[in-house]
């Protein structure tokens, strides 16, 4: 799938994503956060009962600066044709972080998100490819493989 690059001065790599099946929203793409995050903004317009979520925790941000997240999960989230269901998500205000990158971020996707996909960068043709880890595919033959020989 295409990326873009939030600008030239700001390489990150920015994507459509799709949550709960809703339309395509600039999620940042990001290698090194634990957590796939959702904006509070998001989070509400998706209709999340953000107050009703476990006490804020805090976490490190971007910057090594702290943050406070409510911690959730979503149905689907979907980029390209990769998709993870049942995802942890950490939801909070990315109001500075949109404002720092120049987008308004609905999110930021991280390792909840990339653990079960290999990902590929493709910089010179600002294309992203998450493919499936061989790892996952045969542990879901072998599922498959020991359900049939039940039957």
């Amino acid at each position: 799938m295409e990326f873009r690059l939030a600008s030239k001065d700001k390489p990150i790599i920015i994507v459509k994503a799709e949550v709960n099946g809703s339309e395509p929203l600039d999620f940042a793409l990001d290698t090194g956060a634990s957590a796939t995050v959702i904006s509070t903004q998001t989070a509400e317009k998706l209709g999340v009962n953000v107050k009703a979520l476990p006490k804020e925790k805090e976490c490190c941000g971007c910057s090594g600066g702290r943050m406070e997240a409510r911690l959730g999960s979503v149905k689907s989230i979907r980029v390209g044709d990769a998709e993870a269901r049942d995802v942890d998500v950490a939801i909070m205000d990315l109001t500075n972080i949109s404002r720092a990158v120049g987008t308004e971020l609905a999110g930021i996707i991280g390792y909840t998100f990339m653990k079960d996909y290999r990902v590929v960068v493709d910089y010179p043709n600002k294309r992203i490819f998450f493919e499936r880890s061989q790892r996952n595919q045969l542990l879901k033959r072998l599922t498959l493989f020991s359900f049939f020989n039940k039957v």
